[in-house]
């Protein structure tokens, strides 16, 4: 099982599909199924890292150009957007995927939330 898993994560599609055809047992092969449907850990921490620095990224950005706002809507945020349909719509693994439209997400939440804790002041 732990061979069919690996190959699965590592590309080797056919090698993966040999695997669950030729397992003794139908749990044997559901087994192997599961364990390719719940992930790896390291995925997991990819997506967590992604959603944590998007906030940081977010806010910091917001700051560091002033506190852009339109209409309440931080403008900076619209970087989040784009990375969220990159995410989307980009080829990759579901892992990197999920990275990515999680980090957008965050980001968009980070300037968003940074321009309502710390709201311009109005010119005089």
């Amino acid at each position: 099982m732990t061979e069919a898993v690996t190959t699965y994560y590592s590309g080797q599609d056919m090698q993966t599909a040999q695997t669950i055809r030729n397992a003794e047992s139908d749990s044997e092969a559901t087994d192997i199924v599961r364990a390719m449907r719940q992930g790896r850990a390291i995925d997991t921490l990819m997506v967590a890292a992604s959603a944590a620095s998007g906030a940081v990224a977010g806010a910091l950005l917001q700051r560091t150009l002033g506190n852009p706002s339109m209409y309440g809507v931080s403008p900076v945020g619209g970087l989040g957007l784009l990375t969220m349909l990159a995410g989307l719509a980009a080829p990759l693994g579901l892992p990197g995927r999920a990275a990515l439209v999680a980090g957008g997400a965050t980001y968009l939440a980070g300037a968003q939330l940074y321009s309502h804790l710390f709201p311009k002041e109005p010119a005089p």
